[in-house]
């Protein structure tokens, strides 16, 4: 039962850890001894705060969202938010599938960044490319689930059909979650991560009014959906819109067009 997922899910993460954890000291990259391990310096605690405080700060928000629209279904009914905890559930576990993608981005990326635009843009290009295609397939499959095997997560047939009832919004904010996080992926990679707090901030708020409304209209699950489709969409619009604005990779290849325009001046 809970018990036993609790105690399956808490060996999984020691596990976890321990692999990773024997798989980076065999390659050195931690000390192999006690005595080699130290404290970090204060300019190092800086550093590393620096950036990992954005990152921590960015990842609260985006989550913060999430937990808000799990309040609006429970405030709403049991039923709702049963519904919503199950389709939540599927879209998340597809979403894994853009995982390598998203850590192709902020690796690749970052190595590159400022030292070779152009192997930037056309990385940052296959991977968005590679999104949309990664992003089309899992949203077919995000609708085909909830739409033909909702009965393998309840035997309610009231719950099956509010589950498959959202099939559409929920595969259309499957393929635009996809480019959105390898599109963030890449911006953390061009070092854009003061940017991306500010984002997440601000759709906190923004999300937050939005399920307000939600809740105080009467739409129900479907209004649920619907934020989470609009969170997704008001993420791409940012990033397009801070990409079109010279942030990020150069994408639109404005570089090379300055050039060639000020060599044939």
């Amino acid at each position: 039962g809970v018990k036993g997922a609790a105690w399956a899910t808490l060996a999984a993460q020691y596990v976890s850890a321990a692999v990773f954890f024997r798989v980076l000291t065999s390659r050195r990259m931690l000390p192999l001894t006690w005595g080699d391990w130290r404290l970090p310096s204060g300019a190092e605690m800086r550093q590393m705060c620096s950036i990992s405080g954005m990152l921590l700060l960015g990842s609260l928000c985006r989550m913060g969202v999430y937990t808000m629209m799990t309040m609006t279904a429970l405030k709403i009914g049991a039923l709702t938010m049963a519904a919503h905890q199950v389709a939540l559930q599927i879209f998340w576990t597809l979403t894994y599938f853009v995982d390598p993608l998203f850590v192709a981005a902020t690796s690749f990326i970052a190595r590159d960044h400022g030292r070779r635009p152009e192997r930037v843009r056309r990385m940052a290009w296959l991977l968005l490319r590679l999104s949309v295609g990664v992003g089309a397939f899992i949203a077919v499959v995000c609708y085909l689930i909830p739409t033909f095997a909702a009965g393998t997560f309840t035997t309610d047939p009231t719950l099956a059909t509010m589950i498959g009832s959202i099939a559409p919004l929920m595969g259309t904010a499957q393929l635009v979650s996809a480019v959105v996080l390898v599109a963030e992926g890449v911006l953390i990679g061009c070092g854009d991560l003061r940017y991306l707090l500010k984002v997440h901030c601000v759709n906190f708020f923004a999300l937050g009014a939005l399920l307000w409304w939600v809740r105080h209209s009467g739409l129900g699950l479907h209004g649920i959906w619907i934020a989470v489709l609009a969170n997704q969409l008001l993420r791409l619009s940012q990033h397009a819109a801070h990409v079109w604005r010279g942030g990020g990779p150069d994408l639109l290849d404005r570089a090379t067009k300055a050039a060639v325009g000020n060599g044939g001046g």
